[in-house]
Protein backbone atom coordinates (compact mmCIF):
# COMPACT_ATOMS: atom_id res chain seq x y z
CA UNK A 1 0.00 0.00 0.00
CA UNK A 2 1.13 3.32 -0.87
CA UNK A 3 0.96 6.59 1.61
CA UNK A 4 1.83 10.16 0.30
CA UNK A 5 4.34 10.96 2.34
CA UNK A 6 5.65 14.50 0.78
CA UNK A 7 3.99 17.21 -1.96
CA UNK A 8 6.39 19.75 -3.14
CA UNK A 9 4.55 22.65 -5.59
CA UNK A 10 6.98 24.16 -8.10
CA UNK A 11 6.89 27.39 -9.50
CA UNK A 12 5.62 26.56 -13.10
CA UNK A 13 1.82 25.34 -11.32
CA UNK A 14 3.13 21.58 -11.42
CA UNK A 15 3.12 19.28 -8.18
CA UNK A 16 5.90 16.88 -7.80
CA UNK A 17 4.68 13.84 -5.65
CA UNK A 18 6.06 11.17 -3.16
CA UNK A 19 4.96 7.79 -2.07
CA UNK A 20 5.96 5.66 0.43
CA UNK A 21 5.60 2.05 -0.53
CA UNK A 22 8.05 0.50 2.25
CA UNK A 23 7.60 -3.51 3.24
CA UNK A 24 9.17 -5.35 5.36
CA UNK A 25 10.28 -8.53 3.49
CA UNK A 26 12.53 -10.25 5.45
CA UNK A 27 13.47 -10.27 9.80
CA UNK A 28 14.31 -7.12 10.40
CA UNK A 29 14.91 -6.39 6.63
CA UNK A 30 12.75 -3.82 4.57
CA UNK A 31 12.19 -2.58 1.18
CA UNK A 32 11.94 0.80 1.03
CA UNK A 33 10.41 2.02 -2.38
CA UNK A 34 9.63 5.35 -2.69
CA UNK A 35 7.59 6.32 -5.80
CA UNK A 36 8.07 9.52 -7.31
CA UNK A 37 5.18 10.99 -10.05
CA UNK A 38 4.60 14.42 -11.41
CA UNK A 39 1.10 15.01 -13.42
CA UNK A 40 1.08 17.24 -16.36
CA UNK A 41 -2.74 18.26 -17.51
CA UNK A 42 -2.68 18.57 -21.47
CA UNK A 43 -3.39 22.33 -21.80
CA UNK A 44 -4.03 23.98 -25.41
CA UNK A 45 -1.05 26.04 -24.44
CA UNK A 46 1.54 23.01 -24.62
CA UNK A 47 0.79 22.90 -28.45
CA UNK A 48 0.82 25.00 -31.27
CA UNK A 49 -3.01 24.77 -32.21
CA UNK A 50 -5.82 23.09 -31.26
CA UNK A 51 -5.45 20.31 -34.06
CA UNK A 52 -2.54 19.61 -32.13
CA UNK A 53 -3.89 19.78 -28.77
CA UNK A 54 -6.90 17.48 -29.45
CA UNK A 55 -4.78 14.70 -31.18
CA UNK A 56 -2.80 14.56 -28.42
CA UNK A 57 -5.87 14.10 -25.96
CA UNK A 58 -7.40 11.63 -28.20
CA UNK A 59 -3.52 9.57 -28.04
CA UNK A 60 -2.70 10.18 -24.35
CA UNK A 61 -5.58 11.78 -22.60
CA UNK A 62 -6.00 14.17 -19.97
CA UNK A 63 -2.65 14.25 -18.58
CA UNK A 64 0.41 12.36 -18.87
CA UNK A 65 2.54 11.22 -15.77
CA UNK A 66 6.18 11.45 -14.90
CA UNK A 67 6.64 8.71 -12.62
CA UNK A 68 10.03 7.08 -11.14
CA UNK A 69 10.83 4.42 -8.42
CA UNK A 70 13.62 4.65 -6.10
CA UNK A 71 13.93 1.01 -3.97
CA UNK A 72 16.91 0.39 -1.36
CA UNK A 73 17.05 -2.84 -0.34
CA UNK A 74 17.88 -5.02 3.35
CA UNK A 75 17.33 -1.58 5.13
CA UNK A 76 16.49 -1.56 8.93
CA UNK A 77 13.47 -1.21 10.74
CA UNK A 78 15.80 1.53 12.78
CA UNK A 79 16.89 3.24 9.39
CA UNK A 80 13.61 3.29 7.48
CA UNK A 81 12.58 6.97 8.35
CA UNK A 82 16.47 8.69 7.81
CA UNK A 83 16.21 6.21 4.23
CA UNK A 84 13.07 7.43 3.15
CA UNK A 85 13.85 11.24 4.03
CA UNK A 86 17.84 10.81 2.23
CA UNK A 87 15.63 9.64 -1.61
CA UNK A 88 13.43 12.68 -1.16
CA UNK A 89 16.00 15.16 -0.51
CA UNK A 90 18.38 13.69 -3.26
CA UNK A 91 15.84 14.00 -5.96
CA UNK A 92 14.71 17.44 -4.74
CA UNK A 93 18.32 18.23 -4.77
CA UNK A 94 19.01 16.47 -8.13
CA UNK A 95 15.97 17.04 -10.27
CA UNK A 96 13.56 19.33 -8.83
CA UNK A 97 15.54 21.84 -10.58
CA UNK A 98 14.63 20.17 -14.11
CA UNK A 99 11.14 19.70 -13.50
CA UNK A 100 10.70 23.40 -11.82
CA UNK A 101 11.40 25.10 -15.47
CA UNK A 102 8.63 26.59 -17.82
CA UNK A 103 9.36 24.39 -20.77
CA UNK A 104 9.26 20.84 -18.50
CA UNK A 105 5.35 20.41 -19.26
CA UNK A 106 5.94 20.42 -22.76
CA UNK A 107 9.32 18.45 -22.56
CA UNK A 108 7.34 15.95 -20.67
CA UNK A 109 4.04 15.83 -23.44
CA UNK A 110 6.35 15.47 -26.24
CA UNK A 111 8.54 12.93 -25.19
CA UNK A 112 5.39 10.96 -23.90
CA UNK A 113 3.59 11.77 -27.71
CA UNK A 114 6.88 10.32 -29.52
CA UNK A 115 7.37 7.52 -27.14
CA UNK A 116 3.17 6.41 -27.81
CA UNK A 117 2.87 7.40 -31.02
CA UNK A 118 6.15 7.08 -32.49
CA UNK A 119 7.59 10.34 -34.31
CA UNK A 120 5.24 10.46 -37.49
CA UNK A 121 2.57 11.75 -35.06
CA UNK A 122 4.77 13.60 -32.62
CA UNK A 123 4.85 17.69 -32.90
CA UNK A 124 7.48 20.29 -32.57
CA UNK A 125 6.31 23.61 -31.17
CA UNK A 126 7.29 26.49 -33.11
CA UNK A 127 9.68 28.57 -31.60
CA UNK A 128 10.58 25.43 -29.00
CA UNK A 129 14.18 25.52 -29.30
CA UNK A 130 14.09 22.37 -26.59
Amino acid sequence: MQKLIREIPLSNGLTVRFFDATRRYFGDYHQVRIHICCEVPLTPDLFPDEESHQAARKLLGASVVYKKEIEHQGVATLSIEQTVERVVADFAAHSLGYFNTPAFPQKLVQSELTRVGGRKTAFVPRGFNG
